[in-house]
């Protein structure tokens, strides 16, 4: 993806992801302010603590937000993809970096500076509105894992999780979806131990709700997975 591919207007952006939802005027004008980078895969693009100042656009590929607690343990909270915006918060508020942002796979993303980011939300309200609709869905998110985690079994919470990010990354209704997240990465966004995850996958699998890969897992049945998570597409 060139840099002039970068600011075309008509890119099939992602549904749901923030380049998406946003109108052509703001979307050109966030992408005409882009400054490529090209990550390789385990590149950190943003670290937790850091003082930077400025947002990402994910162009291509898939990055994993990471926290890391005050013992030293590493969580891997949620992943985005192309279309989503990354690093906004810091950018805005001028606070630490709350999350480190590391390339899952091979990443093109656009540098936005804190003043370009601010122009465009100021001169088009549609797109901070936008920008907030994203920080609601992202907090709705982890909501949803907080009451998973005390209201269900871990084979429910993982077959949700995964329905989750099925519904994501899914076009249409075509199957399998490939979700490329090991078996401890889910672990972590889940919020169990290893073992748990690995046990509640071989369940899914046995039921044929998926397959498992070296570092993904296949969505074969995403109708029959859903059902047993009691996961619905506009009630999730």
């Amino acid at each position: 993806m060139d840099d002039v591919e970068v600011r075309r207007s008509t890119i099939n952006w992602p549904a749901g992801s923030l380049l998406a939802r946003l109108l052509p005027a703001p979307r050109d004008a966030l992408l005409a302010q882009a400054h490529v980078r090209r990550f390789a895969p385990a590149d950190a693009l943003l670290r937790q603590g850091a003082t930077d100042r400025h947002a990402y656009l994910i162009l291509a590929g898939d990055v994993a937000v990471h926290v890391i607690d005050s013992s030293g343990i590493d969580a891997m909270l949620a992943v985005r993809r192309r279309g989503d915006i990354v690093g906004e918060l810091a950018a805005l508020t001028g606070e630490p970096r709350s999350a480190t942002v590391v390339a899952m796979t091979r990443v093109t993303a656009g540098v936005i500076t804190a003043s370009a980011l601010t122009n465009v939300l100021t001169t088009y309200p549609t797109a901070a509105w936008e920008l907030v609709r994203t920080q609601a869905h992202r907090l709705d998110w982890a909501n949803r894992r907080r009451v998973d985690f005390v209201s269900r079994r871990a084979t429910a919470r993982v077959a949700r999780v995964l329905a989750d990010l099925a519904h994501e990354i899914g076009s249409g209704n075509e199957q399998p979806i490939r979700v490329e997240l090991s078996q401890r990465d889910i672990a972590s966004i889940v919020g169990m131990a290893l073992n748990t995850a690995e046990n509640a996958l071989r369940s899914l699998a046995h039921h044929g709700y998926i397959e498992r890969r070296y570092r993904a897992v296949l969505i074969v049945d995403l109708a029959g997975l859903a059902e047993f998570a009691d996961w619905d597409r506009d009630n999730p």
